[in-house]
């Protein structure tokens, strides 16, 4: 064991130890904003069993101790027996919400999913104690939106019955929670009993589909291990709305709980994150709830204010006390209590740093690798630990700038990082297609920096010579000659190049031929299975060529999961989404993207496509803004790619997909023009009395003229037929019905040889309205009748049933007027 190494001890439990790796110098815990508003619970017993690390050893402190966690140090022990089981349940998206039924309705959350993801990952973590989930042959299960059901969480929550008493076990339940009212049989009288609501509660059938508060208690109360965490997080604002029901019964569910949870026995820590008047709140800035962050920020070791390399229930405390206080301005105060004075002396995580001695100020490094396994760290020359990519590590290190140097086989790569006091800095190592960010078309992200290591075998110059030539001709799109020096350049590097079949398959996009892209990209990815840029266009090109939709679908999941930061994964999946016209997960996903990185123009493009499915004033006044900043960005990126167009220094995968594909110039121009004019278009149609009507169809006439004229220029027959279908239906509602007829018959006819837009069904609805208000109703019929025959999978029985009885009424009229 190095010098480094020797300050530290690791001793895994029986659940870490199946998959034990030689000892590190230490091991560091993943860190994970409109408001969800959550109330969180958090209950410690007084033995919680993390495993036993061992954390830095100050001067004072006996050689070679050992701190377990989840013990007081006087209690300091090993225990190579525990066995480690969590539940953990975070519920966003519910099978019904956003649904106003009778008045009763379940708001969709924003971040539950997310926190309960971060906690899960932080569980995995070393430093979390490593817990291994069920399918790994451990004892954690992990529970999100769909998947947490009643009868799976009840299920879920059932299992820990099994843990023995030396075991220890952990519940955290991230939802919206409310009061219920029901009959109690003793007292024959109407009682309210608190709840949480999941994915498939329904709001008519409360007793049958949500889990009573209590049962929690009662589950803890018979698990036969005595060492635990519970953490209930629940919506106290903003929450289930029940006819007829007060606005403050959720925030009195979520009292009723903590006053349930305080009864149970043995010596117990309780944190609530904010106080019973207050609501918790989220921030997009973090991506989660404040709460939860600054959670496990402490547990990652802000709160070691002794700097004794352990996290105790006490520090724990105090830090959450003013962290949330201040990220929240004053508004969210965490409330915390215990029942023995021992319970606040609780290590609640190992915090280990390399910077020795007390004094000055410190941050945090959360460090990750998703996809590639030993990766050694340094820090400022010093060796810290070797990363896997199964978790995140951080390391608590003094503030300032820092050299951060990463070692794979013969691959280095060394960033400077400014760590800021009391903060996280995010850094994300990749072995991908993108080398670095300084030819990046779109700047990056400002939450991580990323970091992109670049293997040391180089093409022949032949070969190299070759991909600047192709480089060339796809900078000016001219795709077709693009892709020929791409393939010539591969051969002469004995056919592996990925860098070439990369750029191959985004110009074969350009043309439409999404399955040679496919075979390209996967070429690509044969070379550099760790390449999740690559897997992306990859995916993208499976949905766009009509195959493996589902498997794409999947493999973009994978993609987000392990790099939440990386917008066009979103993106991609936003448009699969929004194919299966899952407007409101479309939705989340692009805001995700947008929060991500507020420069990234095909988020906002996108979003303003699906904004204009809702039928709401505001959603469309917002897909307009949207649209706008779509615009903005696009135009500052074609005159960022003219200072690129001479050569790049190293790769970035913006480049490859702002010169090409659904992102060359004229056309995604072309199209958040034709987003922006069917938002001014519609929200016409929705509020026939706005102000300034005229002058807003006006306004939609000119990026119509706009969309038409650069998707002409670009040869884009299938974005010119949707522009001339939108422009038929503005001069409609401008009362031009003839020129409204003339585009809408012009459109159909450029849809008729366009595979995905044939039998569009917006353009023959367009044309039964323009052709039933001149009282052509034989042609109203037609088109009516098509409309509703390409439309039926997609409407619901009450509209289905509303257009069958107008189509009889036009045909009714069209026996009876001779036209």
């Amino acid at each position: 064991m190095n010098t480094q190494s020797s300050k530290f001890e690791i001793i895994k439990s029986s659940d870490a130890a199946a998959r034990r790796r030689p000892a590190l110098p230490f091991t560091c815990p993943p860190v994970a904003g409109r408001s969800r508003l959550l109330a969180v619970t958090i209950l410690f017993f007084s033995l919680i069993g993390f495993p036993p690390v061992r954390p830095a050893a100050s001067a004072e402190q006996t050689k070679r101790e050992i701190v377990v966690v989840g013990t007081a140090r006087n209690e300091s022990r090993v225990r190579a027996d525990v066995n480690l089981w969590a539940v953990v349940i975070g519920v966003s998206r519910y099978e019904k919400g956003d649904l106003d039924i009778g008045g009763n309705k379940i708001p969709n959350l924003k971040y539950a999913a997310d926190d309960a993801q971060a906690m899960y990952d932080f569980l995995s973590s070393p430093e979390g104690g490593e817990f291994r989930d069920v399918k790994e042959g451990g004892h954690m299960i992990l529970l999100k939106d769909e998947q947490a059901t009643r009868a799976a969480v009840e299920r879920a929550l059932g299992s820990l019955k099994q843990a023995k008493p030396n075991d220890y076990f952990m519940i955290y339940i991230a939802a919206h929670g409310m009061l219920a009212q029901q009959l109690d049989p003793a007292s024959k009288r109407t009682v309210e009993v608190p709840r949480f609501v999941l994915y498939d509660t329904d709001l008519s059938d409360l007793t049958g589909t949500a889990i009573r508060m209590e049962f929690v208690q009662e589950i803890v109360r018979e698990i036969p291990a005595k060492r635990g965490l519970v953490i209930a997080d629940t919506c106290n604002s903003a929450g289930v709305q029940m006819a007829g029901r007060g606005v403050n019964d959720v925030a009195r569910a979520n009292e009723r709980f903590i006053h349930e949870m305080e009864k149970i026995p043995e010596g117990v820590g309780f944190i609530s994150a904010a106080d019973q008047t207050e609501s918790s709140l989220e921030s997009d800035d973090f991506a989660h709830g404040v709460f939860t962050y600054c959670l496990l920020e402490a547990l990652g070791g802000l709160a070691d204010s002794d700097l004794d390399g352990i996290v105790t229930f006490l520090e724990l405390k105090t830090y959450l006390r003013d962290s949330v206080g201040k990220l929240t301005d004053g508004k969210q105060h965490p409330i915390s209590t215990s029942t023995t004075l021992e319970a606040n002396k609780i290590a609640l995580s190992v915090t280990p740093y390399p910077d020795s001695g007390a004094g000055g100020e410190y941050g945090l490094l959360k460090i990750r690798t998703p996809d590639i396994d030993g990766v050694q760290v340094a820090i400022d020359g010093a060796p810290i630990c070797t990363l896997d990519s199964h978790a995140a590590r951080t390391v608590k290190v003094k503030a300032g700038l820092r050299n951060l140097s990463f070692v794979k086989g013969e691959i280095t790569s060394v960033e400077r990082v400014q760590v800021a006091a009391g903060k996280t800095q995010s850094v994300e190592v990749n072995l991908s297609f993108s080398e670095g960010s300084q030819d990046a078309a779109v700047d990056q992200a400002s939450r991580q920096i990323n970091v992109f290591l670049q293997e040391p075998a180089t093409p022949t110059d032949r070969a190299r010579q070759l991909f600047r030539d192709a480089i060339d001709e796809f900078n000016k799109q001219k795709f077709e000659a693009a892709i020929q020096l791409f393939s010539r350049a591969a051969e002469a590097n004995g056919g592996a190049y990925q860098q070439a079949f990369v750029y191959r398959g985004r110009a074969e996009q350009s043309l439409g031929r999404q399955k040679a892209a496919a075979i390209s990209f996967k070429r690509a990815l044969d070379l550099k299975p760790s390449d999740y840029e690559t897997k992306t266009l990859l995916a993208e090109a499976k949905f766009r060529g009509g195959s493996d939709v589902e498997e794409a679908a999947r493999e973009l999941r994978e993609v987000i999961r392990n790099h939440p930061e990386f917008e066009e994964a979103r993106v991609r999946y936003a448009d699969v989404l929004l194919s299966r016209r899952d407007y409101l997960g479309a939705e989340r996903q692009l805001t995700r993207a947008i929060n991500s990185n507020p420069n990234y123009a095909a988020a906002h493009m996108v979003l303003a496509d699906v904004l204009t499915n809702f039928q709401s004033k505001e959603k469309l006044k917002q897909s307009i803004q949207e649209a706008e900043k779509a615009l903005r960005l696009f135009d500052e990126v074609s005159h960022k790619k003219v200072s690129m167009a001479h050569g790049l220094a190293r790769l970035s995968i913006s480049h490859v997909l702002f010169n090409g594909g659904s992102y060359l110039n004229k056309t995604a121009v072309a199209e958040s023009h034709y987003h922006l004019a069917h938002a001014l278009n519609l929200l016409v149609e929705l509020d026939e009395g706005i102000a300034g009507r005229e002058a807003s169809l006006d306004e939609a006439r000119k990026h119509i003229q706009e969309s038409m004229k650069l998707a002409q220029e670009s040869s884009d027959k299938g974005r010119l037929a949707l522009a001339l279908d939108l422009s038929a239906q503005n001069y409609l509602l401008k009362g031009q019905v003839p020129q409204a007829i003339q585009d809408g018959e012009q459109a159909l006819r450029f849809m008729e040889v366009i595979p995905y837009l044939k039998d569009y069904p917006d353009a023959h609805f367009t044309l039964y309205q323009a052709y039933k208000s001149q009282q052509k109703y034989r042609k109203a019929e037609e088109h009516l009748k098509k409309y509703i025959e390409v439309s039926r999978s997609h409407l619901d029985p009450e509209e289905r049933a509303r257009f069958e009885e107008e189509l009889k009424r036009i045909k009714q009229l069209g026996d009876t007027i001779k036209e």
